[in-house]
């Protein structure tokens, strides 16, 4: 099988500060679960781990090779905690309803790295493909791993209770599907990218 359609099987969500503090890992011992595998131009992989009780507070890990290096909280889609177990959490479960349910489970490639992106979203942002969630077949597009901040980086002016340029708290977390990140976390991950390669690859489960 090609290392890059490899799903990581058995990483359960890594616990984080509810600040969303980034947690640095050691090399998993004898009998832990197996890294993820990147292609060989870069050892950097990313694994989102989605949190059904509250996505809001899910786990994006960094690996290098078979070495876990930092844990972020992020989130993916509009679920919290407080929705858990009605029907509108069930929609912000289910990864086949767009603009609303998490991120389909499965690999990605990720196909672009902008640190100035300036459309709705903006600044640090990684692209992802297209696809198709489980078992509709619904296809999810305009996937990204992002923050909220100016195209250059920064924290703009409060706009009303919520601005999509700055980051206003946890409800930020909360996304159309793709995952969040703190701007802090975003520029780390990027910060570590530059120095060790861009992320092959992202595993969703």
């Amino acid at each position: 099988m090609n290392m890059m359609n490899r799903v990581v099987v058995g990483i359960a969500a890594t616990a984080v500060l509810a600040t969303g503090a980034v947690t640095a890992t050691a090399q998993p011992t004898a009998g832990a679960p197996s890294a993820p595998h990147a292609a060989a131009a870069s050892p950097v992989a990313l694994v989102f781990v989605k949190n059904a009780k509250d996505p809001s507070n899910s786990t994006l890990q960094v690996w290098n090779g078979r070495t876990r290096v930092a844990s972020y909280r992020a989130g993916s889609g509009w679920g919290t905690a407080a929705d858990n177990g009605t029907p509108a959490g069930r929609r912000y479960r289910d990864e086949c309803v767009k603009d609303v349910g998490w991120l389909p489970n499965g690999t990605y490639r990720p196909s672009s790295f902008e640190t100035s992106r300036n459309r709705t979203i903006k600044g640090y942002a990684i692209g992802l493909p297209a696809k198709n969630c489980y078992p509709r077949k619904t296809q999810r597009n305009a996937l990204f791993i992002h923050s909220e901040m100016t195209r250059d980086r920064k924290q703009g002016p409060r706009n009303g209770a919520d601005s999509p340029q700055r980051w206003d708290g946890v409800s930020d977390y909360k996304s159309n599907g793709c995952i969040k990140l703190h701007p802090n976390h975003i520029a780390q991950l990027f910060s570590y990218m530059n120095k060790h390669g861009r992320a092959a690859l992202l595993t969703v489960r």
